[in-house]
């Protein structure tokens, strides 16, 4: 290979780093969010922005925390068709939000179908009017990411209204067995 090709190719590979470094870093300034933790179970009080339903226990652990040193030990058992965790009190907390994040950690060595479910119309719509989100809790550490922009409706395809969610909860459908997850650092997110 002649000089002058060999200082081409050095040329050409330096602008395609630079290239890619200047790409890499306009990336992750565009889109960046800000979030604030709504949730990290420290605290016994943070409870009452749960909702008791039966077949459904739940209590602050020390275990598997990913922001502080406390979880939330969530046990979820059959008879019951649709165990869960609703969450209260969040109704004027949506305004600007993007995204919902969350740490679940499935202790089990079985996969755990979870679905989310969000309401932004009152007195509890049909099952085709709300978002019925499913997500797959792979053992170990989960890091779920809600993008609010993206979910649909599950019948009708219509977009959430944010700025009206007034339910917010996730729960298993038809458990065979007693299951335990452990939930931390619930976030709600913006952009910058």
């Amino acid at each position: 290979m002649s000089n002058s090709k060999y200082i081409d190719l050095i040329s050409m590979l330096g602008t395609i780093f630079l290239l890619a470094t200047s790409i890499t870093a306009s990336s992750s300034m565009a889109g960046s969010v800000e979030c604030v933790t709504v949730l990290d179970f420290e605290s016994e009080n943070e409870l009452q922005h749960l909702a008791y339903q039966c077949h459904t226990w739940f209590e602050i652990d020390n275990r598997y925390a990913t922001s502080g040193s406390r979880s939330l030990r969530v046990e979820l058992y059959p008879p019951a068709q649709y165990p869960g965790l609703r969450f209260k009190d969040l109704k004027r907390q949506w305004k600007g939000i993007k995204q919902v994040r969350l740490d679940i950690y499935n202790p089990d060595s079985a996969d755990i179908f979870l679905i989310f479910r969000i309401d932004d119309r009152p007195d509890n719509p049909p099952y085709s009017d709300r978002v019925n989100y499913s997500f797959i809790l792979r053992p170990g550490l989960n890091k779920v990411v809600l993008d609010l922009a993206s979910l649909k409706t599950s019948g009708t395809g219509r977009h959430l209204d944010i700025e009206k969610i007034n339910k917010f909860m996730f729960f298993v459908s038809h458990p065979q067995k007693p299951l335990t997850i452990f939930v931390d650092n619930i976030r709600l997110c913006k952009e910058r």
